[in-house]
């Protein structure tokens, strides 16, 4: 009995001695939520990510490596975020999570714009009135209106929505310029809807993925449901043509 109680002693100092100090490595920091409750992720990766500092998708769970140093309410307000059932609890859990503060070291720097196109103007004039019309249209008009910007570095994705960061930057919709010269624009209008739905969710409290929710509201507004989709690239006199009224419709706007 004496030496049941003294292992017993030994391994509650451990446990101690290890909650005293904070995780090292992800592994750690896996095993310290899944005392707090924990369940269904299997895998765990730090990122250095500028603006999502905490993601999960299927058992797959995501944390900005500046979180190894969060106070524990902090740690559970992670597991709150992914257990949670409802928005409001998602909502609490996200304003936690966001009172940490994550050192610059921990954070991706933020990328320079690539070269303009002399086309830039006109094809963001038509990506926020496209933004304004889908809003009204599909969101009643509740999304934010967010800086659209085009990218020229983007190779393999098509567009990106990236959430606002605890440091004053905006989110935002990317678009890829090389997506809008090969697949045309109903493609590229496609994209911002999907990119759109991505802000929703972010917008109404919800995990920013491609799960249920999502492809049941991107079959609400008429996308295609999947993360990626078949693209077929058109005609190059039919892209001719797709641009030149793109920039009659902006013109007669402007």
């Amino acid at each position: 009995m004496r030496r049941f109680i003294a292992a017993r002693i030994n391994q509650l100092m451990q446990l101690f001695l290890e909650f005293d100090s904070p995780p090292q490595n992800a592994e750690q920091l896996l095993q310290r939520l899944r005392t707090y409750g924990l369940n269904g992720i299997k895998s765990l990766k730090l990122t250095s990510n500028r603006a999502v500092m905490v993601s999960f998708s299927g058992s797959e769970l995501r944390i900005n490596k500046g979180y190894l140093s969060a106070p524990e309410d902090v740690l559970r307000a992670i597991v709150s975020f992914v257990q949670g059932r409802t928005k409001a609890e998602r909502r609490l859990a996200q304003k936690v999570i966001l009172t940490h503060p994550v050192a610059a070291a921990h954070r991706a720097p933020v990328r320079r714009p690539g070269r303009a196109d002399p086309h830039d103007a006109v094809t963001l004039r038509e990506l926020a009135y496209w933004h304004q019309e889908y809003n009204l249209r599909y969101f009643g008009g509740a999304l934010a209106q967010i800086p659209l910007k085009l990218s020229g570095r983007m190779r393999s994705r098509l567009g990106q929505y990236t959430t606002a960061t605890p440091y004053g930057e905006p989110a935002e919709i990317t678009i890829s310029r090389a997506h809008i010269r090969k697949h045309g624009w109903a493609e590229a209008l496609h994209t911002l809807l999907h990119e759109m739905v991505h802000q929703w969710q972010a917008e109404s409290g919800l995990p920013i993925d491609h799960g249920p929710t999502f492809r049941d509201k991107a079959a609400a507004v008429g996308i295609a449901p999947q993360a990626r989709r078949e693209l077929r690239t058109p005609s190059a006199a039919s892209l001719v043509v797709t641009q030149h009224e793109l920039g009659l419709r902006a013109a007669r706007r402007s």
